[in-house]
């Protein structure tokens, strides 16, 4: 480089710049180091670089050996001394620009730049390169923050139990989380790039028109669609599934719509449990229209016997009524209260087998001998209808494990249903017989038979075959529902078969035969000696108590009669009675309580407790025997039941 081609090139600076030797003279220098160093005299060219300078020639010398080396810039530090005299310390940059092989002398461009600038210019760059480092730190914490918030999204929205499909603003589906994989049917994988509508199909769950979907709404109208109803989604493999969905608008910082999001889920479980609440309420209606059907029909039922009961007792009242007349009204009278009495404990066993709290008393019977015992007991009944009734059983015994007033009440309950749906002329017929392992009692009637859609229902409670306004066959509709529960308990099913109306009906009862030799049948107790029995009644309702010991007297019984719990008590203490019959709800000490202290006494550890109450479920029954009753009979208790308690103490057949 030439000094006029320096001086053409460096003029321009702002800084002063000089063309030196690798030894240090000087060769050119631009405007601004003349002007810098004007104040020496011939000019600079010729002079050597330590003499402009302040500072040790040694420390140029081994600046400049520096620069000599390398092409790059060395830094270095050149006090001058300016035109006015003042030293001033200048930040030099040295660079070679021409190798001393070339032309065998070396060139060194020595830059100087005042320090404070030096400083200034350095601060400024360190400030703007810290102002770049912090934006591109800005710019690449971003980045990271929308990869992880893109993660997180994508991470939330495939862990929700919700199905999504997310798509950009023409509809192409651009995300699908696992859920909406499983209820589709696509892979993420393959429904990426795929219209929406492609992957999500759905019709109406009763048109079966294809639905459109509510991202088509989104992008049109830019708003959140609410859930649809009654949408079914037809999987990729055709199965299909109701679902609910929604959809809403993605938008951007500025409120661009961007692209939608589609929420739906399976409400298959949520659709059974509303058909099973709405088939829950309509059985629930069913029964409560049966209920206030029931009701209806239990006050026909109870006010029927009570007005011939009623006239009967006016009838004795009036006194004029001959014997025969009197006895016609007594028995027209025990037989309507012996139909309420069993309308009643009909409801008591029905409220119980639906409870579980039935029990029954199991020993080895004779089920011929148990038929044969209902129908002879309904023959009277069956005369007076004018039906014809046929038994058939065999003659050797079929023996069976269960309670025999029950199944005589089994079969006693078929008998009666036979009997009242019959007309004068028509015949029912018992019949008992071995099938297998099973014994078969079948109840056939010439009656009205039975419609067949009310034959699924027939043994349920409260159902009746008679509907007319005028009920003329009455009773409540529990006899085949108890008959039913009853065999249950055995082990044995009850069915019925009718052909429709006006053909008649017939009812098979199966039980389990019992074990060949697993047991004898029981012997009867043999009744004691006869003697006076003295019974104590206890009762608060003193017509009760009254007529009760009335009768007890005419069969022959000693009785005294105490209205309170106390008074009960210190009646037996002083009385010493060999049976108490006690009732329950007692006041001052109820009968648990009577029978507690009774208990206690001990002179009166040999009395025979009997409960007369009008609570008869199995829990009373239990407290009763734990407070130390011997017998628990449920009112109204007929002379027969209490006969049968007091014989047991050797008192009047």
């Amino acid at each position: 480089m030439t000094p006029e081609t320096f001086r053409l090139v460096a003029d321009p600076f702002p800084d002063p710049a000089l063309l030196v030797t690798a030894a240090g003279e000087v060769v050119a220098a631009n405007r601004s180091a003349t002007e810098l160093l004007r104040r020496v005299q011939g000019g600079l060219p010729g002079r050597h670089l330590a003499e402009l300078t302040a500072t040790p020639p040694e420390d140029v010398a081994a600046f400049l050996r520096s620069c000599s080396r390398t092409s790059g810039k060395v830094p270095g530090v050149l006090t001058v001394v300016a035109a006015d005299g003042s030293p001033a310390a200048y930040r030099a940059e040295g660079s070679l620009v021409r190798p001393g092989v070339e032309a065998g002398v070396a060139l060194v461009l020595v830059r100087l730049v005042p320090k404070e600038a030096a400083v200034g210019r350095f601060l400024a760059l360190n400030q703007r390169v810290e102002e770049l480092s912090r934006e591109v730190a800005r710019r690449k914490q971003a980045e990271a923050d929308l990869r992880a918030e893109r993660e997180r999204l994508r991470v939330t929205l495939s862990s929700i139990g919700d199905a999504v499909i997310a798509t950009d603003t023409g509809g192409v589906l651009t995300f699908l989380n696992p859920v909406a994989e499983a209820l589709t049917g696509w892979r993420l994988a393959e429904a990426v790039g795929r219209p929406h509508g492609e992957v999500f199909v759905a019709v109406d769950e009763y048109t079966r028109e294809p639905r459109p979907a509510p991202l088509d709404r989104v992008f049109r109208e830019g708003v959140v669609v609410g859930l649809a109803n009654h949408t079914v989604l037809v999987s990729r493999d055709g199965s299909e599934r109701p679902v609910d969905d929604s959809a809403a608008p993605i938008r951007d910082a500025d409120g661009r719509v961007v692209g939608a999001i589609l929420v739906f889920r399976d409400v298959t479980e949520r659709r059974r449990m509303e058909m099973e609440m709405r088939d829950r309420a309509e059985r629930l209606a069913e029964a409560n229209r049966h209920k206030d059907d029931f009701l209806a029909m239990l006050a026909h039922e109870l006010r029927n016997p009570l007005a011939p009961a009623l006239n009967g007792l006016y009838l004795l009242r009036l006194g004029g009524a001959d014997p025969a007349t009197s006895e016609r009204a007594l028995g027209m009278m025990e037989r309507q209260l012996r139909h309420m009495a069993r309308l009643v404990d009909d409801l008591l066993d029905v409220s119980r087998l639906a409870r579980g709290k039935f029990r029954v008393e199991r020993e080895r019977v004779d089920l011929a001998a148990l038929a044969r015992t209902a129908a002879e007991d309904r023959r009277p009944a069956a005369e007076r209808a004018g039906v014809g009734l046929t038994v058939s059983v065999p003659e050797a015994p079929l023996w069976v494990d269960g309670d025999s007033t029950r199944l005589v009440q089994v079969v006693g309950n078929l008998l009666d249903n036979a009997l009242k749906f019959n007309e004068p002329g028509g015949t029912a017929d018992v019949s008992v017989s071995a099938d297998g392992a099973e014994g078969v009692v079948r109840v056939r009637d010439t009656g009205v038979g039975i419609d067949s859609d009310l034959l699924p229902l027939l043994f349920e409670p409260f159902r009746q075959a008679d509907r007319s306004l005028d009920r003329s066959k009455g009773g409540l509709g529990l006899g085949l529902a108890l008959a039913r529960g009853l065999v249950e308990l055995h082990g044995g099913r009850v069915e019925a078969h009718s052909r429709g109306p006006g053909t008649g009906s017939e009812f098979v009862v199966r039980l389990p035969l019992a074990p060949p030799g697993a047991g004898r049948p029981p012997v009867a107790p043999t009744p004691g000696p006869d003697r006076h029995v003295r019974v104590l009644v206890v009762e608060d309702n003193q017509d009760a108590a009254d007529s009760l010991a009335t009768l007890l007297e005419l069969l022959g019984y000693e009785v005294t009669v105490a209205y309170t719990g106390p008074d009960g008590v210190r009646r037996a203490e002083e009385w010493a009675p060999d049976v108490v019959v006690s009732d329950i709800g007692l006041p001052g000490l109820d009968g648990y309580g009577v029978a507690t202290a009774i208990r206690r006494h001990p002179a009166l550890s040999g009395v025979t407790l009997v409960a007369l109450t009008g609570y008869g479920s199995e829990g009373d029954r239990r407290r009763a025997e734990a407070s130390g009753f011997d017998h628990v009979l449920v009112k109204p208790a007929g002379p027969d039941a209490l006969r049968g308690v007091l014989r047991r103490r050797g008192g009047p057949s």
